[in-house]
């Protein structure tokens, strides 16, 4: 049964993340916010600390020495990161995501030589390689061409794959220690089959980091460009000993980021809120707040619902590309919103108002974008049209249609 009460174990946690939050992250979070150099700036001690804590480790399986908390648990701890600064927060969820995907389509030779090492370094980082100069969200294109999407290729020669190509919008580079990265091993069919994923450490002969990208939002949390030149990845690198492209993952990355997307939707609409009653114009904007807790309220519901499904084996894919859709664009709505509340003041740098817009558009970008992500769906509407109608309450897609995602 869907369930919105937290648990014993979800509250605990939630302190947790509360307090770091509020003790460690909120000091830091505008210089780290604000800084020319963001690599020399990276927030090492954070890390250990948070570390420490088990923020870095929280989707380990617990025969690896981890909590094992499900994504439910992840929304708790990243509304509370998140509402203080969601680049340090993302800093931690990105590991969640490539832990658990090594844990859940790793080979076991994968798990017991990475999994360990991770959970044991506390500046151990995971990154995720897909995007490049020429290939981002065509990759998820549902016509599934083969002369779209990765270029970066992987050619096997005996007992290695020969990695060269470049990717930029790279997760946690340069600080990350592994890399999961997306190569096309076939250039003759679409990236659906015709792509792989491999695990490489960043010490690799041939493997080397470009620029950091100087982003307007998402700023501590750092993506760059790394390069592969001839970089010979052994074949029991290669993720799941098949492509790794699964399911799961879609779900876990579109969860993250709506959660994103709320977590700072709450922060600003709380900001525009206090700004309003301090400035004794609540009722000349008590409408406009209505409607922006509305909206908050509409994407607290599909992602919790998405999520939920998700937990209990359940996972629609069509619900959680929606999810993704509706609350990063209501995120964008609601900080806009909010900024206009605020009027010039909401202008200076010296307010987070004006942080929390920034922060906001990066999400419609993110891991697909939101239109190509809408064309996903279309495929769902099309299956259900043979069907005759949408699924009930209580049904997947899986169920009607089973359209693919």
């Amino acid at each position: 049964m869907l369930d919105f009460e937290l648990s014993e174990e979800q509250l605990t946690w939630q302190k947790i993340a509360r307090d770091f939050a509020e003790s460690e992250i909120r000091p830091i979070a505008e210089r780290l916010d604000r800084s020319e150099n963001l690599l020399a700036d990276f927030p090492w001690e954070l890390i250990k600390k948070g570390s420490k804590l088990g923020l870095r480790t929280l989707s380990l399986p617990k025969k690896y020495g981890g909590p094992d908390l499900d994504m439910l648990t992840w929304l708790v701890i990243i509304d509370e990161l998140g509402y203080v600064d969601i680049a340090c927060s993302k800093i931690f969820s990105q590991c969640w995501k490539l832990s658990r995907t090594i844990a859940t389509v790793g080979t076991q030779y994968q798990q017991e030589r990475f999994l360990p090492a991770f959970r044991d370094d506390d500046t151990f980082l995971l990154a995720g390689a897909q995007t490049e100069p020429e290939s981002g969200s065509d990759s998820h294109l549902p016509y599934d061409a083969p002369d779209a999407g990765v270029r970066l290729s992987a050619v096997r020669d005996g007992d290695h794959y020969v990695l060269n190509g470049r990717k930029h919008f790279v997760s946690h580079a340069p600080v990350a220690k592994l890399l999961n990265i997306t190569a096309r091993t076939d250039k003759t069919v679409g990236t659906s089959v015709g792509t792989s994923s491999f695990l490489v450490p960043r010490d690799t002969p041939g493997m080397s980091f470009g620029r950091v990208h100087d982003k307007i939002g998402f700023r501590a949390y750092l993506q760059g460009e790394i390069n592969c030149d001839n970089v010979r990845v052994p074949v029991e690198n290669l993720l799941g000993g098949r492509t790794g492209q699964t399911s799961y993952r879609g779900v876990a990355s579109n969860i993250e980021l709506a959660v994103y997307a709320v977590v700072v939707a709450r922060a600003a609409l709380d900001a525009a809120t206090k700004h309003a009653k301090q400035q004794g114009a609540y009722s000349e904007v008590a409408s406009m707040l209505a409607g922006m807790y509305k909206d908050l309220q509409a994407s607290r519901a599909i992602l919790w619902r998405s999520t939920w499904m998700a937990v209990n084996r359940k996972p629609d894919r069509s619900l959680t590309m929606s999810a993704k859709v509706f609350c990063t664009e209501v995120a964008v709505k609601i900080c806009v919103a909010a900024l206009e509340v605020f009027g010039e003041d909401g202008l200076m740098r010296e307010l987070p108002i004006q942080k929390y817009v920034r922060d906001a558009v990066a999400l419609p970008h993110m891991d697909a974008t939101n239109p190509i992500n809408k064309l996903k769906i279309t495929k769902f509407l099309q299956a259900w049209i043979g069907e005759g109608r949408l699924p009930e309450w209580g049904q997947s897609t899986a169920q009607v249609g089973g359209a693919g995602g």
